[in-house]
């Protein structure tokens, strides 16, 4: 699979020190031997580019039955999805802050909504399109700004105002429906920072990001530090380790943040995660003997990203056998 960020080779060799036997092929291999391919391990990753991920998510859905996938599916649709993760957080109880899922902005109630409130759509990263809203209006600004000027929009206007007899109202009023999935998170005032926390197996990496000045988004700031306080540490690391402990993974990425002496999750990835948490780090932190302790070393990603393989695939098959 293209891996743009890893070694691949380096994660082949790796894999068969293991006595696996590795074969590196691509997405249209899968979809040429869709009916054939079982009994087999399949290590993959998403993307970032929304169409990538969608073929990537439809075409790996036919080989969930009767093979081993790394990431699982519901992993693969937690990436990047911000309303999946909402749902996601429904069955697992990971600790999200409290976020609602909506496809249109009709169907969010004005009455019981509390405002202001964190606005964010379904799909991205880095904070991109996350805003503060102070009321439905702010959202409908939002919703509508979002919508493409694309050839049908360009259409559709045509037809409205000067071709109107081929104008389809009741059409265009069905169709105009959940033009952006978005959610809406609890906002949490007063926040400076937040912390990204890798897990890749036995260890955990972690950095405390900061907010730019008049601006309460962390992720995507650019400004982090590893100077953490070793009681903050710890109750980061905490809930990094309840999370791993609900659901099975070969890596995570969790943002999480403390506030009013609680550690709270805003979003979680379990592929396609942003490495430098890891590669540029001079210490990790395990969990040993009911303490957590800190280890002084740098790290090699295609060696982590192994290592956890390894150990998510042996618990998996004890688990399986």
């Amino acid at each position: 699979m293209p891996w743009s960020s890893m070694n691949i080779q380096e994660i082949k060799k790796n894999l068969m020190k293991y006595n696996f036997e590795v074969r590196i092929v691509t997405f249209k291999f899968l979809e040429d031997n869709i009916n054939t391919l079982r009994n087999s391990i399949i290590i993959y990753t998403s993307s970032q580019r929304n169409e990538h991920k969608n073929y990537i998510s439809d075409l790996i859905s036919f080989f969930d039955e009767d093979n081993i996938l790394i990431p699982n599916l519901e992993s693969l649709k937690a990436h990047d999805n911000k309303g999946y993760q909402v749902l996601f957080n429904y069955k697992y109880d990971l600790g999200l802050i409290e976020s609602q899922y909506y496809c249109d902005v009709s169907e969010v109630n004005a009455d019981s909504q509390v405002f202001p409130c964190v606005y964010k759509p379904a799909n991205g990263a880095s904070s991109i399109g996350v805003e503060i809203v102070k009321n439905i209006e702010d959202i409908k600004k939002i919703v509508t700004s979002n919508w493409k000027i694309d050839k049908d929009f360009l259409k559709k206007n045509v037809k409205k105002y000067f071709l109107k007899s081929r104008y389809n109202h009741k059409w265009e009023e069905y169709i105009s429906f959940a033009p952006s999935r978005f959610v809406l998170q609890k906002f949490l005032p007063g926040m400076d920072s937040d912390f990204k926390v890798l897990i890749f197996g036995d260890k955990y990496y972690l950095l405390k990001r900061y907010t730019q000045k008049n601006d309460f988004r962390a992720s995507g700031s650019g400004i982090h530090s590893r100077d953490i306080c070793f009681d903050d540490a710890v109750k980061i690391l905490d809930k990094a380790k309840e999370i791993k402990n609900k659901f099975k993974s070969h890596i995570y990425s969790l943002d999480l943040c403390i506030y009013n002496d609680q550690v709270h999750v805003i979003e979680f990835q379990f592929t396609h995660v942003g490495p430098i948490t890891l590669i540029d780090s001079e210490y990790h932190f395990s969990f040993s003997d009911n303490e957590w302790v800190k280890h002084y070393a740098t790290a090699n990603l295609e060696t982590e990203f192994s290592t956890s393989l390894i150990r998510y695939l042996n618990d998996s098959l004890t688990c399986s056998s």
